[in-house]
């Protein structure tokens, strides 16, 4: 059991059609926050964990009537499975979780006429309970000398579970924007020994699913076609080598070699392009 308080700063508030500035009094955000772990070993390299925590979010900015946001309550549930492989060389995880936001803040969809598209990220609103329920699957160890190996996979669905019912307010099992249901990655890095001693390469593949662009269904919205935008997964591929002497570190790197064009995707129809073909190299000293 923790208590927790969290301060923010006083929050500005500028009228432009009367050329003013305002700032309010700063806000404290305190409750308890529980959490509680068990973790069982049933066999000797194999051992099964649960868990579960309460906490809370302070949310930055304010609504578009310049109030400040309560906080959003989190609670997270955890069941996992540990192994141990090869004598601890090799380590597999497995983890199913919930997690409950009670009361998620984002950008606010209109201003406060409630009629005009709202562009400010600082303007956030309280949109509801959102659920989201996944499975993690985390691989990493060292099998054979000098070989490094990291991987990972993940999926999720996060969705709205309780709204209001006033119109305007989002739809209940909708997926949010933004959030793919699958994500993967691996990395592979081997050091050479004796006569290459020194020398490093690797590779990584990074993996981003399926997700929705653009804004989520509201209740009663004005328009009769669905507002979410369905923009297709992306691989990107890595290289990477190294050579390491003494206190001098060279590293040359080719992100995303395939020059794969795709899309991060954000609120309010906000995409960027993820970045293209690039070549990096590092020169460092150790002193």
């Amino acid at each position: 059991m923790r208590w927790s308080m969290q301060k923010a700063e006083a929050v500005e508030t500028t009228d432009f059609k009367k050329d003013t500035t305002t700032k309010g009094a700063p806000k404290a955000d305190k409750a308890f926050s529980p959490r509680f772990g068990i973790v069982y070993k049933i066999f000797t390299n194999t051992a099964v964990f649960a868990s579960y925590s309460n906490s809370f979010s302070v949310n930055k900015g304010t609504d578009v009537f310049g109030n400040a946001l309560a906080p959003s309550f989190i609670d997270q549930y955890e069941l996992g499975i540990k192994n141990d492989f090869i004598n601890g060389a090799l380590s597999i995880n497995l983890t199913a979780y919930r997690i409950i936001n009670n009361n998620l803040a984002q950008t606010a969809a209109f201003a406060a006429d409630g009629i005009t598209p709202n562009n400010n990220t600082a303007f956030q609103e309280l949109t509801g309970q959102t659920t989201s329920d996944g499975i993690e699957l985390d691989i990493s160890g060292h099998p054979l000398k000098g070989l490094d190996i990291i991987a990972g996979y993940s999926y999720n669905n996060m969705r709205y579970t309780k709204t209001p019912d006033t119109k305007g307010s989002y739809v209940e099992g909708e997926r949010l924007v933004g959030t793919p249901a699958s994500t993967a990655n691996g990395s592979a890095f081997y050091s050479f020994d004796k006569k290459l001693k020194g020398f490093k390469i690797g590779a990584s593949v990074f993996y981003t699913g399926d997700r929705f662009a653009g804004w989520n269904n509201t209740k009663g919205q004005a328009q009769n076609y669905s507002r979410l935008i369905p923009v297709s997964g992306f691989t990107t591929i890595d290289i990477s080598a190294g050579y390491s002497f003494k206190n001098i570190s060279l590293l040359a790197k080719v992100s995303n070699i395939a020059n794969t064009f795709n899309y991060y995707v954000h609120e309010n129809y906000s995409i960027n392009p993820i970045a293209p073909r690039q070549f990096i190299g590092t020169i460092r000293y150790r002193f």
